[in-house]
């Protein structure tokens, strides 16, 4: 088994993980945080009840199935794949260190949001939104500003034990852009692996690691991220109440905080988070701007408190 970081966790694997940085002094005869094996899961009973791409949890354990990829298992410490003969390791990736490492984050209480995170002064701010709203294209126009990355797709926040501040962990090394984006970022002479295709749209893995930031760092704030149909950009502190719902809609894969019995202790970090840290509204327009004008934007806001 191959050793890995990712989210503050040591992760041995019988599954290649590129995207990881490599752990290759890691001690064999210490325990991982997690471990991820291939292992046939067909014959269990609450598997074979399964529909496909349904879910079901059976405390300690939490299982699924895509039906183009894999059944999987995870418990608070172990990843078990059971991938199906059509499965190519790609797919079989994202599906590990998407939705089952959110469910490891959730059973170690660990908010997982969905979208991407950048480093602005020290501090991190999360740019949260609905697929397509833009989140990676805004992080990778930050990134080419000389800006960090924290994350892309799945966001770790945690409290600190010694501050009591909501920080986040960093994920792993790579972002994963539509070739829209990458061609809207004048980003095409680079060859990116292919994840995906989706309706003709191909997405692509893109390696960030000379400018990833590898340590936790503060949350200082976060920002929603949606599209407008006006051509005005649109900024506005959310308060209050509002906050609740935000963060529970751009908790990654939602689902699994009702599925894992978790509503207390979601709503509980929730309200942490709200009283820290200040969360925003941000509409853009469909066309007419670019995301590195979004960049300034929330940099302004961020240094200056200029709100549109």
């Amino acid at each position: 088994m191959d050793a890995y970081k990712a989210f503050g966790l040591t992760i041995r694997s019988e599954i290649m993980l590129p995207e990881l940085f490599e752990l290759s002094d890691f001690d064999n005869d210490k325990e991982a945080d997690v471990q991820i094996i291939l292992q046939d899961l067909t014959s269990i009973p609450e598997v074979a009840q399964l529909p496909n791409n349904g879910c079901r949890y059976q405390a300690p354990n939490f299982y699924f199935k895509f039906d183009d990829a894999a059944i999987f298992c995870v418990s608070a410490r172990t990843i078990t794949a059971s991938p199906f003969p059509n499965c190519n390791e790609a797919a079989l990736r994202l599906y590990i260190l998407g939705t089952c490492m959110a469910v490891i984050l959730l059973q170690r209480k660990i908010l997982p949001l969905h979208g991407s995170a950048v480093v602005i002064d020290g501090q991190a701010y999360a740019i949260v939104g609905e697929s397509g709203a833009g989140k990676s294209t805004l992080a990778a126009a930050f990134l080419q500003q000389g800006y960090k990355m924290l994350t892309d797709d799945v966001i770790a926040v945690t409290m600190d034990d010694v501050s009591g501040r909501p920080t986040v962990i960093p994920s792993y090394p790579q972002q994963k852009l539509w070739e829209e984006s990458v061609s809207q970022l004048q980003m095409k002479d680079h060859d990116f692996n292919e994840l995906y295709q989706d309706n003709e749209r191909v997405k692509f893995a893109v390696p960030v690691a000379e400018q990833f930031e590898t340590v936790p760092v503060p949350l200082g704030g976060i920002f929603e991220l949606s599209i407008s149909g006006e051509g005005l950009v649109v900024l506005k502190t959310v308060t209050g109440l509002d906050r609740f719902p935000l963060l529970l809609t751009h908790t990654y894969r939602n689902f699994l905080v009702s599925i894992l019995q978790m509503k207390q202790w979601h709503f509980a970090l929730s309200a942490q988070l709200a009283e820290k840290v200040p969360v925003y509204k941000l509409r853009r327009p469909m066309v007419g701007m670019t995301a590195h004008e979004l960049v300034e934007c929330i940099t302004n806001e961020i240094r200056e408190g200029v709100t549109l």
